[in-house]
């Protein structure tokens, strides 16, 4: 931290009216939040701000709490304080879904948290979202700054959204947008507005994320040494993630038991999921269908794995894809928005970019890297300086501390 700068509480607030949002998907409970969750965006951030001498706060929205509480996150040490409140439930139009979120907004609770935590900046995990515009006016009421983040959330919801955010980004501090895609759509979409964007990815652990030897790795998995091992790992919504993609592709490339494609995860569509699996007939696939909080048994599929493939249609600023690039794996990845910044140079950023719902192209890229050992070792070495130098807790830590602390407009 710069010796003119102060460290300043900065309060997170992660995406969804209630935390429950994201954790009943993966099959996980509040304590398992506070006690287990590591990484992605929400405390990746809290490390990173941590690093610079910020004191940053999580706070959140549950329906399992009826009254304020705080907590202590077991891998950070971040304070998490979470408010008691209900998830709204959908209206008969989108306008009034809306106008339920935004009543469902604790906005009192928040206060009083805000309060305590003497927080001196604000920071949305999404914008183009209801709660973002409840704390816009929050802030501004309490002379807060507040700040928010792009994660793949870019579609307004109804027509009340859509004025509510026209005053709600006039009065954010600044937006922090990793994909030139989102950026170069928030200039059509909102030409009148200036917009303060900063283009500053997810950090990534690169001390933590590194791989262990694969011959270890898989005799500890029970894996073949002499086998083309493919992962992809992350939360399974079908749509989002291309996962649908993903199978086709592997249906043209893969034929023998010479090859493996091994998927980690668990979500809202692991039932629909599931099907897809069993219709696919594949004896080489390998699902693991449960979220794991275990980051050592990430890392050891990761060591163990040849390549790395993600097949998204939607994306924000992906942490998995860094995950695997830290651990030296070559990456295959499609162009949805955020995938194409963070393998900004291609093959020297350590990856092949193929296109969205091209499962053909994405099964030559496998065969490609399943025919060139040496192609694989030369984008892996690639893929590891890329998010060491670029994505690093150390390197966003310096770009936040920048950003939300200099004095702006």
């Amino acid at each position: 931290m710069t010796s003119h700068q102060t460290p300043r509480v900065i309060a997170l607030f992660p995406w969804g009216d209630v935390i429950e949002e994201f954790l009943e998907p993966i099959g996980l409970e509040l304590q398992d939040f506070v006690e287990r969750m590591t990484g992605g965006w929400l405390f990746g951030y809290a490390a990173a701000l941590s690093s610079v001498g910020h004191k940053p706060v999580i706070v959140c929205a549950s329906e399992r709490v009826t009254g304020i509480e705080r907590h202590k996150h077991s891998g950070t040490g971040t304070p998490i304080w979470i408010a008691p409140a209900r998830r709204s439930r959908q209206g008969h139009s989108s306008a009034a879904y809306s106008l339920r979120r935004w009543a469902a907004t604790p906005l009192a609770a928040f206060r009083e948290i805000i309060t305590r935590s003497r927080c001196d900046v604000l920071l949305a995990q999404e914008y183009e979202y209801i709660r973002f515009d409840a704390l816009a006016w929050l802030a501004r009421s309490m002379n807060i700054p507040l700040y928010a983040t792009f994660q793949g959330g870019d579609r307004t919801l109804s027509w009340i959204e859509a004025v509510a955010r026209q005053l709600s980004l006039r009065a954010c501090r600044g937006l922090i947008v990793a994909s030139s895609a989102e950026r170069d759509r928030l200039s059509k979409a909102y030409p009148r507005i200036a917009l303060d964007i900063a283009n500053i990815p997810n950090p990534l652990d690169t001390g933590e994320w590194r791989a262990m030897d694969r011959m270890e790795a898989r005799a500890s998995l029970g894996l073949p040494q002499d086998c083309f091992i493919v992962l992809n790992h992350g939360r399974i919504d079908i749509r989002r993630k291309g996962l649908d993609v993903l199978l086709k592709a592997w249906g043209s490339f893969a034929g023998d038991s010479a090859s493996q494609l091994v998927i980690i995860g668990s979500g809202q569509d692991s039932d629909a999921f599931a099907k897809l699996v069993q219709e696919s007939g594949f004896s080489n696939l390998r699902w693991l269908s449960s979220y794991t909080t275990d980051r050592p048994l990430i890392r050891r599929w990761l060591s163990a794995a040849d390549a790395y493939v993600t097949t998204s249609r939607i994306e924000g600023m992906p942490v998995a894809p860094l995950e695997a690039m830290a651990c030296g794996l070559p990456v295959i990845a499609t162009d949805a928005q955020g995938l194409p910044d963070i393998l900004a140079d291609g093959e020297a950023s350590g990856g092949l970019m193929v296109g969205q719902e091209r499962p053909e192209e994405i099964a030559q890229a496998l065969g490609k890297l399943k025919d060139d050992r040496a192609l694989r070792a030369q984008l892996g070495a690639a893929a590891r300086k890329r998010v060491t130098e670029k994505f690093s807790i150390e390197a966003v830590g310096t770009a936040l501390d920048d950003f939300l602390t200099t004095a702006r407009r």
